[in-house]
């Protein structure tokens, strides 16, 4: 399937029309000049809006006339569409909303397809940002009636054009949220956007997305993040906290699970951010998980926080348990190795320098792979496996690296394991897309570059 990339000016829709007949794109009309809303103009129409429509919504409830999100198999790619047939072999017939020059349907298994859930109960009097039809550009305005699957829209500054326009339901949405508006204890839907392995972002609707940490996500330990949340699944949420000064806000799936003096306010990281990495401090293992274990350091003035030691980096050579190595309560030494103020995270080590057991040891030299073209693909071998990657084997100029490839960069598309993906001895061809000479560190993709 061609690439959908939309053109943003009115110059290039007007050749498109003039090149494509697509039931699907509403181009300005050649006929009646419509002078839109110009103070409003800026985004334009994506079909697949999820903010708008509530999220993403399991397959198993797809039928005939359902908007959904694809995967087109030409390209393993994700499309807007919607669902023309149910075939006798349990796949979906997919009318894309844009193929441009490629088949117009294809038809894709239920595991690559997400449904779309279409938000209709807008009130009247309530804001709202739409589309205006003559151009499928957002702007906001107000629901002044209720039809019959559709809204009319007062537009808040016309400015030459109609007053009013009818909506449908699929081409509206809330405007966002301000930050000022959001209260601690309030509760809502949310879209997660992205699963790391300390917790989650989620959409839900503000103007920025809030950070749902893996110890928010339910009252039981939870080990593997992975298992619980995945991109695009929706979850009830909280507000948990708020940090004014950064505009940033925290979430949970716990409710009543907030930053109240009920709870142990966020660690402050500043007296250990210009600590040398070389100097060792006293730690208790406060808890472990498939990723690493979460190590309480104290310093010698008595300020104390929490900071991840990854399981790369509990001892040289591969850790396959992390409980096999360490166990809560266990006293350890570490290294402190960064401090993220913003993110409020630090990165320990209990190996020594760049290697350990038995000395300090030279980090890996990856200064031949320094000047390595990031869009050239270099043969590499998988070395080994974790929950959030592999580590794939490289040679350039006569040197041998391992880098690892994020779980992100396995292909386009969400990847549920890692294993279902890859194998250790596998062939593979990566993208050198930057090296840490300084720490030692290589990241590879598999994807192309963009």
């Amino acid at each position: 399937m061609a690439a959908r990339s939309r053109a943003s000016t009115l110059s290039i829709l007007l050749l498109l029309a003039l090149s494509y007949t697509l039931s699907s794109v509403t181009f300005v009309s050649l006929s009646v000049p419509v002078r839109p809303p110009l103070k409003l103009q800026g985004q334009r129409l994506s079909r697949v809006v999820t903010r708008a429509r509530g999220g993403e919504e399991d397959s198993e409830k797809l039928a005939v006339g359902d908007v959904v999100s694809a995967i087109c198999p030409d390209d393993s790619q994700w499309y807007p569409g919607t669902i023309e047939k149910i075939n006798d072999d349990s796949t979906f017939c997919v009318k894309w909303d844009d193929p441009e020059g490629g088949p117009e349907t294809h038809d894709v298994p239920a595991d690559g397809i997400k449904k779309i859930v279409i938000y209709k109960d807008y009130k009247v009097g309530e804001t709202v940002e739409a589309v205006f039809p003559e151009d499928g550009y957002w702007y906001p305005g107000e629901v002044t009636k209720v039809g019959d699957g559709t809204f009319t829209v007062k537009w808040e500054d016309p400015d030459g054009g109609p007053e009013e326009s009818e909506v449908e339901a699929k081409d509206m949405k809330y405007p966002p949220i301000p930050f000022a508006k959001l209260e601690v204890g309030q509760k809502y839907t949310g879209t997660v956007r992205s699963v790391l392995d300390f917790g989650a972002f989620v959409d839900i609707g503000a103007e920025s997305d809030g950070l749902l940490h893996i110890s928010r996500i339910s009252k039981e330990r939870i080990d593997n993040i992975y298992e619980e949340l995945t991109e695009g699944q929706l979850v009830d949420v909280w507000i948990s906290g708020k940090r004014e000064d950064e505009g940033k806000y925290g979430l949970t799936m716990v409710e009543g699970l907030t930053d109240g003096p009920g709870r142990r306010p966020p660690d402050d990281l500043t007296p250990f951010a210009d600590l040398s990495p070389d100097e060792w401090f006293k730690g208790v293992v406060a808890r472990t998980a498939p990723f690493g274990a979460f190590v309480t350091v104290t310093l010698e003035g008595g300020e104390q926080a929490d900071g991840l030691v990854h399981v790369s980096k509990i001892k040289d050579g591969f850790v396959d348990n992390v409980d096999d190595e360490v166990s809560v309560g266990q006293e350890v030494k570490v290294r402190i190795e960064s401090v993220d103020l913003d993110m409020n995270r630090m990165s320990l080590s209990m190996r020594e320098g760049f290697g350990g057991g038995g000395g300090f040891r030279d980090p890996v030299d990856l200064s031949a792979f320094e000047s390595a073209d990031p869009s050239a693909w270099v043969q590499g071998k998988v070395a080994r496996l974790a929950p959030f990657g592999a580590f794939v084997t490289v040679t350039m100029d006569g040197s041998t690296a391992d880098g690892l490839v994020h779980i992100t960069q396995i292909r386009d598309g969400f990847v549920e394991s890692v294993e279902d993906e890859l194998s250790e001895g596998q062939e593979v061809e990566v993208r050198i897309e930057s090296v840490d000479v300084d720490a030692g560190k290589m990241s590879l993709s598999m994807k192309p570059a963009e």
